[in-house]
């Protein structure tokens, strides 16, 4: 028999992983590959958020059943059956509900309830199998009610704070994809934010009414993908074709469409733009370095070419944020500062956000009110609330600013 102390941990660890695998490889293979989970969960982060905050009253509630003698004297493989079989039942009501709330009627607070319940039942077998019996003589410190309704605002409160975290970073991301064309992914990201009861705007419209839209459009994009190409097509037609591809997330075809296109410009910063949404972090500098290096000459008198330079410059900012190469993202936003000073504000903004996220909080200062100086209108609001954070939140700011 294994000993109590053992068996807790194993049951906790088995409590969240069981049934996150069981719900997340349960979900439909579109939505995974898609990077969501099962609904209403949106994200296998989210799940395994509730999951661990549900083992708190999980463990307390289990402890009042392992007190009743019938339930006590179950066998141990009955528990753990229970918690394999509800999580299978979990996916099934889960793919339902999923449906139920794509309309995205209802709000944040009742999804919260839901998903908090949902994973209180799950994790609800194991931890019975986990606890041990109550010593029948120990008089509880705290009420149980009230025990339990702590930890029951435990598994709310800190969830509910996380979901607001992942709404606002998805909501940024959406409105990303969706201003450069991406509606599959775009589409998979709003599903996410509807299943956490996003209420933000993206633009000027909900996520649910963004959704409702694209559910006319993506079928009618995906009916043109399908159509068989001519391969004596104009490099215009494969051009437009490979954009048709990429809204549909089918980059592997936009990528090979682009190769045979690299002699012009605009169809080499678009491959990079594929090489980048592949994580082909390499491939896609060397292409917009090359742009880069070719229009920064002209970029002073051209519009063409400073529009250029700005798309390349950003692009490898982008990928050495997400390569995990910081200097290489300043050393990219200090040449858009020098090679666009029309695009001054813009970098100057960019560089406070990369020296906050670096832990600069004085260089961050320093750039986020000169955006501010030279474009309050578009800068105002957002420098604003950075400086609030880095003020309020970072002790270093109070010996720089005595400086």
């Amino acid at each position: 028999m294994m000993p109590s102390g053992l068996r807790f941990a194993v049951g906790c660890v088995l409590a969240v992983v069981v049934p996150t695998c069981v719900l997340h490889f349960g979900a439909a293979d579109e939505r995974r590959a898609a990077g969501l989970t099962a609904p209403p969960f949106g994200w296998v982060r989210v799940l395994v958020a509730h999951l661990v905050t549900a083992l708190p009253p999980g463990l307390l509630v289990a402890g009042w059943l392992r007190s009743v003698p019938a339930v006590n004297g179950a066998a141990p493989v009955l528990w753990v059956g229970t918690g394999l079989g509800v999580a299978a039942l979990g996916t099934q009501m889960c793919a339902a509900f999923g449906d139920a709330i794509s309309g995205g009627e209802f709000g944040a607070v009742p999804l919260l309830v839901f998903r908090t319940t949902i994973a209180f039942t799950i994790v609800l077998p194991w931890c019975v199998w986990a606890t041990d019996a109550p010593d029948s003589n120990a008089r509880p410190l705290v009420n149980p009610g009230v025990l339990f309704g702590l930890a029951a605002g435990g598994a709310v409160l800190p969830c509910g704070l996380f979901a607001e975290a992942v709404i606002a970073a998805r909501t940024e991301q959406a409105g990303d994809l969706i201003q450069r064309e991406r509606v599959v992914r775009a589409d998979a990201v709003l599903t996410g934010l509807i299943e956490l009861g996003s209420d933000r705007p993206i633009g000027k419209k909900l996520p649910a009414a963004i959704h409702k839209d694209l559910a006319t459009v993506i079928p009618r994009l995906k009916r043109s993908g399908d159509q068989p190409r001519s391969a004596n097509a104009k490099p215009s037609d494969r051009f437009n074709r490979a954009l048709l591809m990429i809204q549909l997330d089918r980059l592997d075809e936009a990528a090979a469409l682009l190769e045979a296109l690299t002699a012009n410009d605009t169809a080499t910063l678009l491959l990079a733009t594929v090489y980048r949404d592949q994580e082909r972090w390499a491939e896609s500098d060397e292409l917009y370095s090359r742009v880069l290096e070719k229009m920064a000459p002209r970029a002073e008198t051209n519009a063409p070419a400073r529009e250029m330079c700005f798309t390349a410059i950003e692009g490898l900012t982008f990928n050495a944020r997400a390569d995990r190469r910081p200097a290489d993202a300043e050393r990219a936003l200090k040449r858009g500062l020098d090679l666009l000073p029309d695009r001054a504000a813009h970098f100057h903004f960019q560089l406070g956000r990369h020296y906050h996220d670096g832990g600069r909080p004085g260089s961050a200062l320093e750039h986020l009110r000169e955006a501010t100086r030279l474009a309050p209108t578009h800068f105002g609001e957002p420098t604003t609330k950075l400086i609030r954070q880095i003020e309020t939140y970072t002790p270093a700011c109070t010996l720089w600013r005595a400086k």
